[in-house]
């Protein structure tokens, strides 16, 4: 135990104080939002090619001949040929994490709104620039998504509704009823994310999850000191040179590393056992699995949709609203009533839909990560919108990506266009290409600090060494460091507490 504890450390060292750095980065999200880092200097996988990568997420008819282009690379503008396209973010807070846009819309007197991942905007457009407008809403809640029907307003953030009407100048929170047969519970994954980043107990869960980071960080620094030290205090002692600072830094270090390591090892464990459940294999155990609600946490709202909301869209053939959550499809006739579970639902894959517009006959188009396809309300039934087959339910099982689709535009060239998240823009007719990605957006594209850290985190971001085994690479790297703990605590009770109870100290 003790060669596995000091090798397996050893090696694992640098992999430990990434996990923490990324970590400690990723419970503050907007406190770095405004800071980027350009693709080119990232692995190929993340360069923007053929607008995949999630660089768009739709379009927006801004006039007969301007067509706004929206999603991960932020906002566009160009004509209905897109024969030329630029940037069009004047008034936009600074940082691609600011720049994510969701969804466009227009309000019957013609105003345009847009919302991003933080932020709700109207264009002022005499000056082609977007208005800051999330003073407005009594929220710090991420917009989930944004709807205009008729006169009125509406903003969907993670938990509640906000509806305003004309001027626009106050909006009116609403929570919603909970939905026929509701039970207080929330999703094993869901708590397992939440007790990973200690954001399970609120604010003060996710500084003592800092503190663990910095803690690691330290356990892995004192760990490479411990190790090469003495060979250093030998060779000074050899050429009779002053050792005496080295070994003091020895000895606080040896110090250190028990005392951290033997007071916060329950902690460390569950902090590691968590991140380890978050991906594959063992991700596949809890991704639909529920439990009940914990006293005490920030799961056990009274609020039946809180952390659910989504996606939300006016059917203008049914009059009614379609509400998307982690929970499934609903049906709302408003926002007082009580939302029923649509019984045959589109296939959506776990991590959401990405895609869900109404055409004219009033069928749906419906993408997530897991394909596109075309449901009809009315019947329940939803075709490949491909290969036309009916679409096949997946019945439990770990996740299938298939078709991976971010996003879906239908303004340019009259043609419909999927951007699917690996592979780019795909013409869902045979013939139709959407237009090059140009240049200047292509080699100038950014990722967010936060979206690298969580590349990092997960282990994506060493696919291109180590391929497929990237999927991986959390559980086994989580496995070991579980070892490492453990074998860590048994040596110290071994070597140190026996010794300890010897002296007498």
């Amino acid at each position: 135990m003790r060669k596995w504890h000091k090798w397996a450390g050893l090696v694992l060292s640098f992999f430990f104080i990434i996990f923490a750095l990324s970590g400690i980065f990723l419970n503050h999200r907007e406190g770095i939002s405004s800071i980027d880092i350009p693709r080119s200097y990232l692995p190929a996988g993340y360069k923007y090619d053929n607008w995949n990568n999630g660089a768009l997420k739709g379009s927006f008819r801004l006039s007969q001949d301007s067509v706004l282009l929206y999603g991960g690379v932020g906002l566009l503008i160009t004509d209905s040929l897109a024969s030329d396209i630029s940037y069009y973010e004047k008034g936009l807070k600074a940082g691609a994490d600011n720049r994510i846009v969701g969804n466009i819309v227009r309000t019957n007197n013609g105003d345009v709104f847009s919302a991003t991942t933080f932020d709700l905007y109207k264009l002022d457009k005499p000056n082609n620039k977007w208005s800051f407008l999330s003073q407005e809403l009594d929220t710090d809640e991420r917009i989930s998504d944004i709807q205009a029907q008729g006169d009125s307003l509406i903003i969907l953030t993670r938990s509640y509704a906000f509806v305003s009407l004309y001027p626009y100048q106050q909006f009116h929170k609403i929570e919603l009823k909970a939905p026929e047969g509701y039970k207080k519970e929330t999703s094993l994954f869901r708590f397992m994310w939440t007790l990973h980043s200690g954001e399970l107990f609120g604010m003060p869960g996710r500084l003592f999850v800092d503190m663990l980071g910095i803690v690691s960080i330290i356990l892995c620094v004192t760990g490479i000191i411990f190790t090469f030290f003495p060979k250093i205090i030998k060779r000074r002692k050899a050429r009779k040179k002053d050792g005496k600072p080295y070994t003091t830094v020895w000895k606080k270090s040896i110090k250190i590393h028990n005392k951290l390591g033997v007071t916060l090892l329950a902690f460390l464990l569950v902090l590691v056992l968590s991140g380890t459940f978050l991906r594959p294999p063992l991700l596949i155990a809890i991704i639909r699995a529920k439990i009940s609600t914990l006293p005490g946490t920030i799961l056990n709202d009274d609020n039946p949709w809180f952390d659910k909301l989504r996606c939300i869209r006016y059917d203008k053939s049914e009059k009614s609203w379609i509400l998307y959550s982690s929970e499934g499809f609903y049906q709302l006739d408003n926002f007082e009533s009580t939302p029923k579970r649509i019984q045959s639902p589109p296939p959506v894959s776990v991590m959401g839909v990405t895609v869900f517009e109404q055409d004219e006959s009033g069928r749906w188009l419906t993408g997530s990560f897991g394909g596109v396809y075309y449901w009809d309300r009315k019947t329940g039934k939803s075709i490949d919108a491909y290969t036309l087959r009916p679409a096949i339910m997946q019945r439990g099982g770990p996740p299938v990506v298939t078709n991976a689709v971010s996003g879906y535009s239908a303004d340019i060239n009259n043609m419909v266009t999927i951007f699917d998240y690996n592979l780019g823009a795909r013409g869902l007719r045979q013939g139709d290409n959407f237009a090059p990605m140009p240049g200047h957006i292509k080699d100038n594209g950014r990722m967010s600090l936060w979206h690298l850290c969580l590349e990092t985190h997960v282990g994506r971001i060493y696919s291109p060494v180590i391929g497929i085994f990237s999927d991986f690479f959390i559980f086994l790297s989580g496995s070991l460091i579980i070892s490492i703990l453990i074998s860590g605590y048994f040596v110290y009770r071994k070597r140190y507490k026996k010794k300890a109870n010897k002296t007498g100290k």
